[in-house]
């Protein structure tokens, strides 16, 4: 079943589609492609969550996790493009960006028996896909301003791999898979202000905050076995809340009238949070299955853990290039 805003987006695309068609011979139509790059680190918001859950072990102290390695992710940003469509004074602005997140995650964790894990995040991936619409407004002959709407799939995956090693010994087995996705809708405006001829000032500024209930689900499952002969499985599950905030400011120069480079700082903040976080967990060992959670104090502190929000950030100067096709 498809969701609310699921349906509106797909409405959303409908209607983009129509007015394509029925703009689609008009002349001065232009498509833009666009390409970036857009290196920096990306702050995890699940190392601040996992190191809270690792430290707390029911009524005790777990496991102590030490700062995550490899933040560092070349983003290719944004990949996509822009159809502008002449309107009145303005211009429909049509729009499409995929970006994607893939830093090599890994921490080492110390146990108070003097055990020591090595985690890694394996095929840590953030995919994201924007389409949007908007109006151009030409306020002045060198003045643009754009209001836009839009929706976003937001995807983040991983595989959890970890080996424990000192007085005891532990392995992940078989399916160690996180994923959660969402999806939302968003309010951004641009900006462009030529102060020559080829050189102006640029700034994009997004919200979803205007529109509460950017979210979806998360699922996230653990096979461990350790010197004990036991295989500890957890099946986790939750709601998944969202909300990003993007702002750029920069500078883009004017190659020719097809052709323009922009450069500048750009910064993504992402706020997420799992409403409802429930964990089933089962152990075997000596032929025996027990199901459920140790302690009630477990369960407490995962729910209080998962559900609290945590910020994810990405922020450094960006490069991108654009290539004008007239239509």
């Amino acid at each position: 079943m498809m969701s609310i805003k699921q349906k509106f987006f797909i409405k959303f695309l409908l209607f983009f589609s129509i007015i394509l068609f029925n703009f689609a011979t008009l002349n001065a139509n232009e498509l833009r492609l666009n390409i970036g790059y857009w290196p920096g680190e990306l702050e995890p918001e699940l190392e601040p969550r996992l190191f809270k859950d690792d430290l707390i072990t029911g009524a005790g102290l777990g496991r102590l996790d030490l700062a995550w390695a490899n933040k560092t992710t070349h983003t290719i940003y944004p990949l996509g493009f822009q159809y502008f469509i002449p309107s009145g004074n303005g211009k429909l602005v049509f729009g499409a960006n995929w970006i994607l997140f893939r830093p090599e995650y890994r921490f080492n964790g110390i146990f108070p028996e003097g055990a020591v894990s090595l985690v890694t995040l394996k095929d840590f991936m953030i995919n994201d896909i924007e389409g949007e619409i908007g109006y151009q407004i030409n306020a002045g002959s060198n003045f643009f301003l754009t209001p836009k709407i839009g929706g976003r799939w937001h995807k983040q995956t991983f595989t959890y791999n970890e080996i424990t090693i000192g007085k005891f010994f532990g392995a992940s087995i078989g399916n160690n898979d996180f994923e959660a996705s969402a999806f939302g809708t968003y309010l951004g405006i641009d900006l462009q202000v030529y102060f020559q001829n080829n050189l102006s000032f640029v700034f994009e500024y997004l919200n979803t905050a205007f529109f509460p209930g950017f979210g979806g689900n998360m699922e996230y499952k653990t096979t461990t076995f350790d010197t004990g002969n036991k295989i500890q499985i957890t099946n986790q599950s939750s709601s998944y809340d969202v909300k990003i905030e993007r702002f750029k400011i920069g500078l883009q120069y004017d190659i020719d009238k097809t052709k323009h480079i922009q450069f500048g700082f750009r910064e993504e903040t992402q706020t997420h949070s799992y409403p409802g976080y429930f964990n089933i967990g089962i152990t075997l060992s000596g032929g025996n299955a027990n199901v459920g959670i140790d302690t009630f104090n477990e369960i407490l502190t995962d729910i209080i853990f998962w559900e609290n929000k945590e910020e994810q950030t990405k922020g450094l100067f960006y490069f991108a290039f654009s290539y004008d096709i007239p239509m």
